[in-house]
Parts: structure tokens; C-alpha cells; sequence
């Protein structure tokens, strides 16, 4: 048993450091391995699995600090720039209904918009796109690892029996 622990952790960690050095996420790799071995050699002692997940948790808890304090950044700028734009063209009102078009307003909205916005736009997208293919394929290639774990765990219990409550 204690060696089927150590080989799913192997696994999973390979697993992990292969997806964050994919991403060009150098330091979260090392973030990885910190954490799994101050949490197998203090907290979860022999427990290697779990040491690894735990140390996933402490790399995406990184990784979420991170890329928060960017959009935080992001967001202020943005905001700023909104209240300029709205301060040079807030309308005056013409004394008509207020009936809305949406179809004009999301038109003159796309006008408005510069080359850069738009070329910022489609990259965004792009990128987003790519983010959700990469996603879809990690998705797909676990399935088969954790259809094996699935199936590995069903033999130990046909060795061992199963756990009692």
C-alpha cells in the first residue's frame, strides 16, 4: 500500500509539474515541490498522495494570489480611464423618450472602439479559446488515469476487502 501511495503521488505530481511547466509557470513547479516536502516530512508524515495534493492546493492558492493582484491592477486602471472617457463625452440630454436601440447603441459602441481595442479584443478571445482547448484536453487526458485508479482501487478491494465504517 505504501508503495502504491508513493507511485500516485510520482503521478501526480509529474502530471502537475508537466501542466505548469506547459503554462511557462516555472515557479509554481517549485512552489509544488516545497510544499510536498515540508508537508510529507512534517504534517502528513508517509502520506505522499495527499502531500501532493495539498501542495496543488498551496501552488493554485499562489497562482489565484497572483493573478487576483494583477486584475486588481487591471481594474483600477480601466476605471480610471473610464472616468475619463466619460468626463470628455457624457451626453446631454436631448428632452426625447428614453427608449433605447439596442441595436444602434451596441453599433455606435463598436465605432467608438480603436483599432488597438478591437486587435486587444481578438487576442483576448483567442486566448481565451486556447485557455478552454487546453482545458478540454487536460479533462480528457485524466480520464483514463483516474479510470485506472478507479479500477486499481476496485482490485485492492477484491485483495483486501473493503474498508470497514
Amino acid at each position: 500500500m505504501k508503495n502504491t501511495d508513493k507511485a500516485a503521488a510520482l503521478l501526480l505530481g509529474v502530471i502537475a509539474s508537466a501542466y505548469l511547466f506547459y503554462k511557462k509557470t516555472y515557479q509554481l513547479i517549485a512552489w509544488l515541490v516545497v510544499s510536498y516536502f515540508v508537508l510529507v516530512n512534517t504534517v502528513l508524515k508517509d502520506c505522499h498522495t495527499l502531500s501532493v495534493m495539498f501542495g496543488l492546493a498551496i501552488t493554485m492558492v499562489v497562482l489565484t494570489k497572483s493573478t487576483w493582484e494583477h486584475f486588481e491592477e487591471e481594474k483600477l486602471e480601466k476605471k480610471e480611464h473610464e472616468e475619463h472617457e466619460k468626463q470628455e463625452k457624457e451626453p446631454k440630454p436631448t428632452g426625447k423618450s428614453s427608449h433605447v436601440d439596442l441595436g444602434s447603441t451596441i453599433l455606435h459602441a463598436y465605432r467608438n472602439l480603436s483599432p488597438e481595442q478591437i486587435g486587444g479584443m481578438k487576442k483576448d478571445t483567442k486566448e481565451l479559446m486556447e485557455l478552454q482547448k487546453e482545458l478540454m484536453g487536460t479533462l480528457s487526458e485524466m480520464k483514463p488515469a483516474i479510470e485506472q485508479g478507479a479500477q486499481l482501487l476496485g482490485s485492492f478491494n477484491q485483495f483486501f476487502g473493503k474498508p470497514k465504517d
